[in-house]
């Protein structure tokens, strides 16, 4: 019994998280995570990668996990960041806050695909992009680092877990719930004035 309970406290972080996305959070509450710099293409068919994008975009971004063609919890992200896109824009903060999706399928989010997803949400450039991954290979190794969980569902779909990713300079500072998009954005802002004072 009490090795029961000591391998309960120890696989919930101290009994401080019981589903997979409370441990995700509670891991970065005091060590940010670096994470690897992976190629992407965008909707020009443009290559970059998490070094470049840190490079030539100062701002704190807040990222979610794609693939286009999802009809179910990517269309709820997909709907938060139009709202977040538009108080970004409503408040003056598209050179403090970034939005960015990357997709975790490249066999199909080619830059075609990723342009029909800017024009189905009426991505603003000024605010949000979209990102498939360069290399296919590199896949497992993106949902690994993020925490991300996909796994093959009928109709050659996937179900995922999905959260709002708080990132800055290549470190994941923070996840936020999908249903807190309010709270990533605080979160980013806050996050900016840390890093900045």
């Amino acid at each position: 019994m009490f090795l029961s309970a000591g391998l309960f406290f120890y696989s919930t972080n101290q009994g401080q998280a019981l589903t997979t996305e409370a441990l995700r959070q509670s891991e970065l509450s005091d060590h940010p995570k670096k994470i690897p710099n992976f190629r992407f293409v965008d909707s020009n068919d443009q290559e970059t990668s998490l070094d470049e994008i840190t490079k030539n975009d100062r701002r704190v971004l807040i990222v979610d996990f794609v693939y286009t063609r999802c009809q179910t919890v990517c269309v709820a992200l997909g709907t938060s960041f139009q709202n977040l896109q538009e108080t970004v824009l409503k408040k003056g903060l598209q050179n403090q806050i970034g939005l960015l999706s990357i997709s975790f399928d490249p066999e199909h989010d080619d830059a075609q695909a990723l342009k029909r997803y800017q024009q189905r949400f009426r991505m603003d450039a000024r605010v949000w992009q979209v990102l498939s991954l360069k290399e296919p290979k590199d896949r497992q190794n993106l949902l690994d680092t993020f925490g991300i969980m996909v796994i093959p569902a009928p109709l050659d779909e996937y179900e995922h877990n999905a959260a709002f990713h708080i990132f800055k300079n290549n470190y994941l500072y923070q996840i936020i719930d999908i249903n807190q998009p309010e709270k990533a954005l605080e979160a980013a802002l806050s996050l900016r004035e840390g890093l900045s004072q």
